[in-house]
């Protein structure tokens, strides 16, 4: 049935505390950088992707969305031996010239929106590293000019691995990173705050 009153629910963590790795409880909610085996990590991460060159950004970490997106411009699709693969580019607040890169199409999917607008987006296949673990997820490429950050990590990139703290930002993250995001024009939008 139910828990006498006044007795914690050992099913809920307990936010006030730490867990560590092994399961030890120290600290404050301050503190709290796992639960269990899952590390917590804020909304905000510095992320890798180590299949473009090893480009390093900022990404929102988002459990709202189920699929991760990248931000892209002059999107190009094509065929090479039977196959569809899709190019693009990266700008870089850094640099100039966007990077430009070519990969595998998985498919095309339908993604819907925060705000209820659909559209089609090629899905590619990235390794993506955050907090020091890094493995293959599907990202959805589109333009993200008009969003504060160049990436967005979904809740099935997420899954099984961390816990997101929505009142944290950068817990697993150094707090200097280089920026790849929009060109000239947009300097400073996805600048390292």
């Amino acid at each position: 049935m139910g828990k006498p009153d006044g007795q914690p629910d050992s099913r809920v963590p307990d936010v006030h505390r730490r867990h560590s790795r092994e399961g030890e409880v120290r600290g404050t909610a301050t503190t709290l950088r796992s639960v269990g085996a899952k590390q917590v990590l804020g909304w905000k991460e510095s992320v890798a992707l180590p299949g473009l060159g090893d480009v390093r950004l900022l990404a929102k970490l988002d459990t709202g969305a189920r699929t991760s997106a990248l931000h892209a411009i002059d999107i190009r699709f094509g065929r090479s031996h039977g196959r569809p693969w899709v190019e693009f580019d990266l700008p870089d607040i850094d640099e100039p010239a966007a990077h430009h890169f070519r990969l595998p199409v998985l498919e095309h999917r339908k993604i819907r929106s925060s705000i209820g607008h659909s559209q089609i987006r090629p899905v590619v296949l990235l390794a993506l590293n955050l907090a020091e673990q890094t493995w293959k997820t599907e990202v959805t490429l589109t333009d993200r000019s008009d969003m504060e950050l160049p990436m967005l990590v979904g809740r099935s990139a997420l899954k099984g691995r961390f816990l997101v703290d929505p009142a944290r930002t950068r817990l697993a993250s150094p707090r200097k990173v280089s920026t790849r995001a929009h060109g000239s024009e947009s300097r400073g939008r996805f600048a390292d705050r």
